[in-house]
């Protein structure tokens, strides 16, 4: 929520402020988000939506003009904050392992602040709609894909290859074992995000709220220390 004063005023909480409503586009970012995360492309209507923001379906449509456009940035807002929380923890450069422990952990925290996002990136990642597969932007075997990135894609690469990157130079420096970086990566993502999308499965094997802060504040301990078993040299 954002205050706006005028640049002469004083500041003092009991003077009138004018309160601004989220921005519309927010909005409906925010609640496309969750039904993408808990219907799939396929289940999310566009006229439900528009009546769930408050605003006509041209209004919707003004915003996003197709539902594709919709879904992409419901995915790349979600990443955005990632990336966010990455460059945020990007503070141990002469150590991979701590650096990894950093990232690792500002992961887990991105995804327990925001209940969809975890489901929604799993379904984005297995899901053949809208797309077959996901690419990092490179076809078979090295070649140019065969369409034009969407911009979370463009995200996700980056992400992943930052990881990578990570990942290569601690296996240079003898401080990771000499792993397939790819296989390594897939790992990571699973153990990241599938604890976020796991809904009553992980309630019910955990015996709370995935969401709880008991539960994030151990998954922040545990997670980083079983990649760096899985990992370290």
């Amino acid at each position: 929520m954002m205050i706006l004063m005028p640049a002469n005023s004083p500041t003092s909480l009991d003077d009138e402020v004018e309160i601004r409503p989220p921005d519309s586009r927010d909005k409906i970012l925010e609640v496309a988000e969750g039904l993408f995360a808990y219907g799939g492309y396929s289940g999310v209507g566009m006229r439900q939506l528009a009546a769930m923001v408050g605003l006509s379906k041209s209004a919707l449509f003004h915003h996003f003009p197709t539902k594709i456009d919709l879904y992409e940035a419901v995915l790349d807002r979600v990443l955005v904050r990632i990336e966010h929380g990455l460059n945020g923890a990007a503070i141990h450069e002469g150590d991979p392992v701590a650096q990894l422990d950093a990232w690792v952990d500002a992961v887990v925290c991105t995804l327990a602040e925001d209940a969809p996002a975890g489901r929604l990136m799993m379904r984005a990642l297995v899901d053949e709609e809208p797309f077959p597969a996901i690419s990092l932007g490179v076809g078979a075997n090295g070649a140019e894909p065969d369409r034009e990135l969407m911009i979370f894609e463009v995200r996700l690469a980056g992400i992943v290859e930052r990881f990578g990157g990570l990942l290569e130079r601690g296996i240079a420096e003898g401080v990771f074992r000499a792993v397939p970086t790819g296989d390594a990566i897939l790992n990571v993502v699973g153990t990241l995000v599938f604890y976020f999308a796991s809904g009553d499965l992980g309630e019910a094997l955990v015996g709370e709220s995935i969401f709880s802060h008991s539960a994030v504040s151990r998954r922040r301990r545990e997670v980083s220390q079983f990649i760096r078993g899985g990992l370290l040299a």
